[in-house]
Protein backbone atom coordinates (compact mmCIF):
# COMPACT_ATOMS: atom_id res chain seq x y z
CA UNK A 1 0.00 0.00 0.00
CA UNK A 2 1.42 3.41 -0.92
CA UNK A 3 1.32 6.48 1.28
CA UNK A 4 -1.74 7.94 -0.47
CA UNK A 5 -3.85 4.83 0.08
CA UNK A 6 -2.56 4.58 3.65
CA UNK A 7 -3.61 8.17 4.28
CA UNK A 8 -7.03 7.47 2.77
CA UNK A 9 -7.39 4.52 5.14
CA UNK A 10 -6.41 6.71 8.10
CA UNK A 11 -8.90 9.39 7.06
CA UNK A 12 -11.60 6.76 6.65
CA UNK A 13 -10.99 5.59 10.22
CA UNK A 14 -11.12 9.21 11.40
CA UNK A 15 -14.42 9.70 9.58
CA UNK A 16 -15.84 6.56 11.22
CA UNK A 17 -14.96 8.03 14.61
CA UNK A 18 -16.12 11.54 13.78
CA UNK A 19 -18.56 11.57 10.84
CA UNK A 20 -19.13 15.32 11.18
CA UNK A 21 -15.52 16.35 10.41
CA UNK A 22 -15.69 18.30 7.15
CA UNK A 23 -11.91 18.63 6.92
CA UNK A 24 -11.44 14.84 6.91
CA UNK A 25 -13.91 14.45 4.04
CA UNK A 26 -12.24 17.28 2.13
CA UNK A 27 -8.75 15.82 2.61
CA UNK A 28 -9.86 12.31 1.64
CA UNK A 29 -11.71 13.71 -1.38
CA UNK A 30 -8.55 15.50 -2.49
CA UNK A 31 -6.61 12.25 -2.31
CA UNK A 32 -9.30 10.38 -4.25
CA UNK A 33 -9.16 13.11 -6.91
CA UNK A 34 -5.39 12.71 -7.09
CA UNK A 35 -5.87 8.98 -7.70
CA UNK A 36 -8.41 9.65 -10.46
CA UNK A 37 -11.32 8.33 -8.41
CA UNK A 38 -13.58 11.23 -9.37
CA UNK A 39 -16.90 9.86 -8.09
CA UNK A 40 -15.49 9.13 -4.63
CA UNK A 41 -13.81 12.54 -4.53
CA UNK A 42 -17.00 14.39 -5.48
CA UNK A 43 -18.98 12.43 -2.90
CA UNK A 44 -16.51 13.44 -0.18
CA UNK A 45 -16.42 17.06 -1.34
CA UNK A 46 -20.22 17.20 -1.30
CA UNK A 47 -20.34 15.67 2.18
CA UNK A 48 -17.79 18.18 3.42
CA UNK A 49 -19.82 21.01 1.87
CA UNK A 50 -23.03 19.75 3.49
CA UNK A 51 -21.36 19.78 6.91
CA UNK A 52 -19.58 23.13 6.39
CA UNK A 53 -21.11 25.15 3.53
CA UNK A 54 -18.41 27.82 3.83
CA UNK A 55 -15.44 25.43 4.00
CA UNK A 56 -12.95 24.26 1.41
CA UNK A 57 -15.07 21.20 0.57
CA UNK A 58 -17.76 23.46 -0.88
CA UNK A 59 -15.23 25.18 -3.14
CA UNK A 60 -13.71 21.84 -4.16
CA UNK A 61 -17.17 20.41 -4.95
CA UNK A 62 -17.95 23.41 -7.13
CA UNK A 63 -14.62 23.17 -8.95
CA UNK A 64 -14.91 19.41 -9.43
CA UNK A 65 -18.36 19.73 -10.96
CA UNK A 66 -17.16 22.52 -13.24
CA UNK A 67 -14.29 20.33 -14.42
CA UNK A 68 -16.57 17.34 -14.95
CA UNK A 69 -19.16 19.34 -16.89
CA UNK A 70 -16.45 20.95 -19.03
CA UNK A 71 -15.38 17.51 -20.26
CA UNK A 72 -18.09 16.26 -22.61
CA UNK A 73 -17.29 12.78 -23.96
CA UNK A 74 -20.29 12.93 -26.33
CA UNK A 75 -18.54 15.68 -28.23
CA UNK A 76 -15.78 13.23 -29.19
CA UNK A 77 -18.06 10.22 -29.80
CA UNK A 78 -20.84 11.30 -32.16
Amino acid sequence: MNSTTETIAQLSRLIEQNPDDPQAYYRRGSLYWKLGQRAAAITDFNTSARIDPDGPGAVAAEHAMAIMSFFNPDQFNP
